[in-house]
């Protein structure tokens, strides 16, 4: 018994040796370091930017797809923690979320949801892209966006920020239903975190909106003066909601 002991402790420990010595192995062998990496972006700036920090120097053979020479191998994926390179690419302004997984023996596969562009914030000459989310994505065009907003005091904006989503829905708000339901066409709409929201409208009408608050009900308020000014035929020229009696002036 004694014996067949020994012999198994033994044929245990060679078994463990080599285990051991099996893994080493596989840690410091090219075999499972990242040869390509695919990403699952339909951007080709978020594709490049997760490129540039998953496999930096490595050719791009396809859209999407990179392939990386053996000079410049990617990490070992056995040792590769998916979730903090997640929460790496989760700092792009454009990914709103990511998944990677590793494709033994030497291929990622990475999925991204992009974020996708809904207003338009402009400081100075600048204009800036806003995802639904309130995260500022990139500098780019208003075409197509829902609405257009301009910064006029406070500090600049920069990709990666985030801008307060009630300003951008109440923003909205005004830019659907001053011209359908009070007929005020609507030239700009200005934001400072001081004075909050204000309205540039046809004949250089200005109304002062303030906070993103209680919007239905400024909304109302409007709707009462814009009323008080047509009975005495007259033109609306400055109007100020912020307070709990609008004041209003007439041309």
């Amino acid at each position: 018994m004694n014996g067949k002991r020994v012999l198994a402790n033994v044929g245990l420990v060679l078994l463990l040796g080599g285990t051991l010595a099996g893994l080493a192995w596989a840690f410091q062998s090219d075999t499972f370091r990242v040869r390509q990496v695919n990403v699952d972006a339909t951007s080709t700036a978020v594709r490049q930017s997760i490129e540039d920090i998953v496999a930096p120097g490595c050719i791009e053979s396809q859209p999407g797809t990179v392939e990386c020479p053996s000079a410049q191998l990617g990490p070992n994926e056995l040792t590769l923690s998916t979730g903090d390179l997640e929460q790496q690419l989760q700092h792009i302004p454009l990914v709103k979320s990511v998944v990677v997984k590793p494709r033994l023996p030497d291929r990622l596969q990475i999925a991204v949801v992009e974020r996708q562009p809904e207003a338009a914030w402009v400081v100075g000459t600048q204009i800036f892209r806003v995802a639904n989310d309130g995260v500022v994505i990139d500098r780019g065009s208003p075409e197509g966006l829902k609405v257009v907003i301009g910064q006029v005091a406070g500090d600049p904006v920069k990709p990666g920020d985030r801008i307060d989503l009630a300003v951008i829905r109440a923003a909205e708000l005004l830019q659907e239903q001053l011209p359908a339901a009070l007929g005020i066409p609507v030239k700009r709409i200005q934001y400072s975190p001081v004075d909050g929201l204000a309205v540039i409208g046809d004949q250089n009408l200005i109304a002062m909106f303030g906070p993103p608050q209680d919007m239905n009900l400024k909304m109302a308020e409007l709707q009462r003066v814009v009323q008080l000014v047509k009975d005495k035929k007259t033109t609306l020229a400055f109007v100020d909601l912020r307070y709990n009696t609008p004041y209003f002036r007439a041309r």
